[in-house]
Formats: C-alpha cells, structure tokens, sequence
C-alpha cells in the first residue's frame, strides 16, 4: 500500500497538535487546581500559626484533592505519551480496541466542548490488525 504522506502530513500534523493541545491543556488544568489547594493549604498553615485551630477533616479533603488531581494528570501524562509514540513505527500490530479506547480518552475534552459524549463499546475479545498506527 503506497502512502502519500503529501496528502496525509498535513492533516495528520494539524491532528497530532489539536489533540496534544487539547491534553496539554487538561494537564494545565489539574496543575492550577493543584496549586489552587496548594494555596488554601498555606492559608490554613498561616491561620494555625497565630492560634486558630485547624479542622484535620478540612486538611484531609484538601490532601484528597490534591492527590486526585496528581492522579488526573499523571493519567493525561501516560495518554499524551501513548498518542506520541504512535508516530514511533510505520507498520505494528495493534488492539484496535485499545487504540479506540486512547482515541476516545483523548477526544473526550473536545467532544465535551461540542456538548457530545463518547462512549466506547469494546468487543470482548481483542482485534488486532497490521497497521501504521498514526495513520489509524
């Protein structure tokens, strides 16, 4: 199968960085609300050292908070690296599945944004094909 990377580089680009974007930006996302909570826990550090007492429910929640947006990011860090190497080899087998389920996850904001939700219904059993996976 010839490729004609003339006609497909440019969609492919403009592809690769709207979805980079799009992650990237949910990464910003989950670091502001990281510093966010960061914040109200230096308040809460300031008001205990001039005597106020401090709810350790409220510290908790905070550190709930904070570990769950640690969570969310690293998450969107694992599929930003899993969409970049799929530039990695021209021809792999791959589970269609799976690379359904990083496409969905990575579309999600955007879809979110058209005021559209995906949902993924997967067969049970995997499907793997021969195939240039940016292509796919």
């Amino acid at each position: 199968m010839a490729i004609h990377w003339e006609m497909i580089a440019p969609e492919g680009f403009k592809f690769f960085g709207k979805m980079s974007a799009s992650i990237s930006h949910e990464i910003k996302n989950a670091l502001a609300i990281i510093n966010e909570n960061a914040g109200l826990l230096e308040d809460l550090t300031l008001l205990a050292e001039q005597g106020r007492p401090t709810d350790p429910e409220r510290l908790k929640k905070l550190a709930g908070s904070i570990a769950k947006q640690i969570q969310r990011a690293d998450g969107l860090v694992k599929r930003l690296n899993r969409f970049a190497h799929s530039a990695d080899e021209a021809e792999k087998t791959v589970d269609l599945g799976e690379t359904l389920d990083l496409i969905a996850a990575v579309a999600q904001r955007l879809a979110s944004q058209r005021e559209a939700r995906l949902e993924l219904v997967l067969p049970k059993d995997p499907l793997r094909v021969g195939v240039n996976p940016f292509l796919l």
